[in-house]
């Protein structure tokens, strides 16, 4: 339907042969087209085929009453407008009609005035339907196009942003490449044994820090299902242990793993490569930040508390503040300045809830900070009580 439409297709049902021709002689003389039913299965039928604008039905026939027809019309067709014709005693009925959405009821003998203002009144509660149902389309579409607009504007600003801090880190590194480099040769050119070391060590570093932006960027930047198998989630933790040792002797940092020998496994159904990088990930930001204090210590450990697993990390360190707090998890924002890509907790984030989990964290300003990667337990371990507790962390 549209506005400018004259809404002057009309359907008559009505079981009395002489009311159907002089309504439809009248009507037809007044410009509207009209078609005619005896009963409310025909007038029914004909409605399901031509969708008429207005329905005139009376309301007491054989078989289907008018009631009926008004109630079916209004399922198939809502904006439909139906006028009703009752005689004198049905009153009731009329009523009703109208609580069934009737746009108004006539009755017998049929005025011809009352039944023109009965149409008109009909006609224009059409054009409003129509134009209430443009003007929401034209609103729905000028919404689409500025929602559009504004997620289109949002994704690009994401991009430009993301793009500037990668570039950010990128500059950063390339410069540390750079300084090695110019390291090395100068140390090559004077045969200076050390300083070509030292030269080569900050290459090195630096490469390690490219080669985990690009790891950290490729695990963000594609979904996917983890191949889980029943991993020991205590050898994990005694692994990440081993590894960053020799990270952590060399900040001056103690790093202790608190499992006794005798710890029994704790299994989950997990991918353990990427639960052990998540875990390292903690610990080695733990281990940066303990070693910024004097006497800098790292413990981790793992535990079960109810049906879950708790991988947890806790350092001595400085603590959080309230802007690291704010956007810890978003990406390119690091504590560590230029030492870091600001991807690692991401990261860690995102390998947990793959696996169901999650990590939290708790900081004390000033005295530090633990983490924990929770993930779902499934089989007996979920039974076993705590061990190392998660909330001894």
């Amino acid at each position: 339907m549209t506005p400018d439409m004259d809404y002057n297709r009309l359907l008559l049902i009505d079981d009395e042969p002489g009311i159907r021709r002089m309504l439809a002689l009248d009507l037809g003389a007044d410009g509207y087209d009209v078609v005619t039913a005896e009963d409310g299965a025909g007038g029914l039928a004909l409605f399901g085929r031509l969708k008429q604008d207005i329905v005139i039905t009376d309301l007491k026939m054989p078989g289907l009453d008018g009631i009926e027809v008004l109630r079916r019309i209004k399922q198939q067709s809502p904006t439909t407008e139906v006028i009703v014709i009752t005689g004198h005693g049905d009153m009731d009925l009329a009523i009703k009609s109208l609580q069934l959405d009737a746009s108004d009821f006539i009755t017998k003998p049929i005025n011809g005035e009352e039944l023109a203002v009965a149409l008109n009144r009909a006609r224009e509660r059409l054009r409003l339907k129509a134009q209430l149902k443009a003007y929401t389309e034209e609103l729905e579409t000028r919404v689409a196009e500025a929602t559009a607009k504004v997620v289109q504007s949002e994704r690009l600003a994401a991009v430009g942003q993301t793009v500037s801090s990668l570039v950010h880190a990128l500059k950063n590194m390339l410069t540390g490449l750079r300084g090695g480099t110019y390291m090395v040769r100068q140390g090559l050119e004077r045969l200076d044994r050390e300083l070509s070391s030292q030269g080569l060590d900050m290459v090195e570093r630096n490469l390690r820090r490219v080669a985990e932006l690009v790891k950290d960027l490729l695990t963000l930047a594609k979904p996917r299902e983890p191949e889980t198998a029943p991993t020991d989630l205590a050898a994990l933790c005694r692994e990440a242990a081993c590894c960053l040792a020799a990270e952590a002797q060399r900040r001056d940092v103690e790093l202790t793993c608190g499992l006794a020998e005798d710890t029994p496994p704790i299994m989950a159904q997990v991918e353990d490569r990427a639960i052990l990088d998540a875990l390292m990930n903690l610990v080695g930001n733990a281990i940066d930040a303990a070693g910024t204090v004097s006497k800098g210590r790292v413990r981790m450990g793992v535990g079960v508390q109810g049906d879950e697993a708790c991988l947890w990390v806790e350092d001595n360190g400085p603590g959080l503040d309230d802007e690291a707090q704010e956007r810890i998890f978003q990406g390119f924002y690091s504590s560590k300045g230029a030492a870091g890509t600001g991807l690692g907790l991401m990261v860690c984030q995102k390998v947990a809830r793959e696996h169901g989990g999650r990590v939290e964290y708790q900081t004390r300003p000033g005295l530090g900070a633990t983490f924990r990667i929770i993930l779902p337990l499934k089989g007996e371990d979920s039974d076993r009580r705590e061990a190392a507790g998660c909330a001894n962390a």
